[in-house]
């Protein structure tokens, strides 16, 4: 057959080549002769039938069986030169076939899946068609497949077209969370939309924020809130984009839109140097926007959104300016909020005075909306510990026979337990058995062996910072739970004892463990160490402390990963203080 085959190929050539006509009689056959010369194992001669709707359908699926040939015998290395040279061959012609529309649905929907596949960056109109066409319920699964194209494309550099950004950002805008019927359809498209990085977003963002929120309306919660709002946030943060900054703040400062808070500060955090200045305008009621924004809270919860927002950020104007608002605070809110914010600044001579004061006028049988059930008196006990001086620890312990519930005992208990120095461990023991009545028997277990934990690194370390350090290179024990005391002891002793002349050392002794303490309380409290070692910054530690993350993340370990959103947060810090 190959010989006959061959012989009317190179007869019909002849012919051909020397001008002589066909005779009649020859026609049927020679009308084939040209199919028949075809090499069947030759992708360009499926590419050719892409334009013969009879053989359209059967060529695109013999055309993406090549390539899934050349995957195979390459390894799965999809940049083998055989398989680029493949690509080279079929990826324009299958991508004008897409674009061009006269395909079935199963037909499409398989070409699209294919082209997304490849990843290559010639089948972005192939993919922005797919966008353009999106039918909720009826292409998500073209939708899906070029969205998830798109974020391994940007996520590998690829430049994007313009009209491929476009109409991404058009799916989004009309894709409705609440009427979703695909989790992985609004999961692509939510990570293509952030990992594209593109400037023209920004204020696309910024206009998906100043959308109302309608309380208490599931659709609108999911739509708004946990959709169009939560995902522009996260645009913005990506972009680094100032622009939005005050938008961001209004967000902080709308009572419908709460669960965005978290989200938003952190934002905030990465723009911490441009933000500042507005959300002292927030604070101080500079900004007309910004005071009628806060009249839908009660108590001044909105003052005290914005100084915690300025303690996360922790730089010295915001400091210096809840210094001055602390002694006028009128509120049980905002005192609370104020103190309690200002612990999270790096060490100045006039905050643990303020802190104390403010302290002092608050009550025990206060309530702050904020902190639920939490006493507020409660909530600023749990906090000194954050100025990592043992000698608040007799005033801690008066504070824990003063409390009235057991709640209230237990963190003032634990501030003392991270504050007490050798020679205060049997008064903090004493403390802990004269509270033992007033707690549930399982509550005082705990902080028996917290105690008990804490106590056996005073025992072996004393003064010595070196020895602190070593104990967080120790095993933690799985159970009890509590067993990570014995680190989380370490970590506050390390800064007491070694955080004045040898600042720096131990810092950087502290980051080389943390990668190392996969128990999420303990590495949090070497990570706070780490913050609090370092009131100018350091964008090294910042650096490092990404690094310890993005492994976390490929490693998928969800201990530690628990931790890691404070590992973020301080890192974020570290580079906003750095100059």
């Amino acid at each position: 057959m190959k010989t006959v085959r061959t012989l009317r190929c190179t007869l019909a050539l002849m012919s051909h080549l020397a001008g002589l006509a066909v005779p009649l009689g020859l026609a049927g056959m020679l009308a084939v002769v040209s199919v028949a010369c075809d090499d069947e194992n030759d992708p360009k001669t499926w590419t050719k039938r892409l334009d013969d709707p009879a053989q359209r359908s059967n060529a695109i699926h013999r055309l993406t069986q090549f390539y899934e040939d050349g995957m195979t015998k390459a390894g799965n290395d999809a940049n083998a030169p055989e398989v680029k040279s493949l690509l080279d061959t079929i990826v324009d012609p299958l991508t004008k076939t897409y674009t061009s529309g006269a395909l079935d649905d199963k037909t499409r929907t398989d070409l699209i899946k294919f082209l997304a596949e490849t990843h290559d960056p010639r089948a972005q109109p192939a993919l922005a068609k797919a966008l353009k066409d999106f039918e909720m319920g009826k292409t998500d699964d073209e939708v899906r497949a070029a969205c998830e194209s798109i974020n391994a494309m940007a996520k590998a550099g690829t430049k994007l077209d313009s009209t491929l950004v476009d109409e991404l950002w058009n799916v989004f805008s009309k894709f409705q969370l609440s009427q979703a019927q695909s989790e992985r359809l609004y999961r692509a498209l939510h990570d293509a939309v952030v990992a594209v990085h593109d400037v023209s977003y920004g204020d696309k963002a910024i206009a998906k924020l100043s959308r109302t929120v309608i309380p208490d309306n599931v659709d609108s919660q999911k739509d708004q809130v946990m959709w169009w709002q939560q995902t522009s946030i996260q645009v913005i943060r990506e972009l680094g984009y100032t622009n939005a900054i005050k938008p961001l703040i209004l967000v902080l400062l709308t009572p419908a839109k709460l669960d965005l808070n978290a989200l938003t500060r952190m934002t905030l955090l990465k723009m911490a140097k441009a933000a500042e200045p507005e959300l002292l305008k927030a604070l101080n009621g500079e900004d007309p926007d910004y005071v009628k924004a806060g009249e839908a809270f009660k108590d001044k919860t909105n003052l005290a959104i914005v100084a915690d927002t300025l303690a996360l950020l922790s730089l010295p104007a915001g400091r210096d300016a809840l210094l001055r608002a602390l002694p006028s605070a009128d509120t049980d809110t905002t005192k609370t909020a104020f103190a309690q914010a200002l612990v999270q600044f790096p060490q100045d001579a006039r905050v643990e005075p303020a802190f104390l004061a403010a302290f002092g006028k608050v009550r025990w049988d206060a309530s702050v909306e904020l902190l639920g059930a939490l006493k507020p008196r409660a909530a600023l006990a749990q906090a000194s510990a954050g100025f990592y001086d043992p000698t608040l620890t007799d005033w801690l312990l008066k504070e824990t026979a003063q409390a009235p519930d057991a709640a209230s005992k237990l963190l003032s208990l634990e501030a003392a337990l991270k504050l007490m120095p050798a020679d205060k461990k049997a008064d903090v023991g004493a403390a802990l058995q004269r509270a033992r009545a007033s707690l549930p028997a399982d509550v005082y277990t705990a902080a028996k062996q917290m105690y008990d934990f804490a106590g056996q690194a005073l025992d072996k370390c004393g003064a010595t910072t070196s020895c602190y350090l070593g104990l967080l290179d120790e095993p933690i024990p799985s159970t009890p739970t509590t067993g990570n005391w014995r680190a989380i002891k370490a970590s506050w002793m390390a800064v007491i004892y070694g955080g004045k002349a040898g600042q720096v050392n131990t810092r950087h002794e502290l980051l080389r463990r943390v990668d190392k303490v996969k128990d999420a309380s303990a590495r949090l409290a070497i990570v706070e160490a780490i913050d609090e070692l370092s009131p100018g910054g350091d964008a090294g530690a910042a650096d490092a402390l990404d690094k310890v993350v993005a492994s976390d993340t490929t490693a998928g370990d969800k201990n530690v990963l628990m931790a890691d959103d404070s590992v973020v947060k301080i890192a974020l810090r570290l580079r906003a203080r750095s100059p």
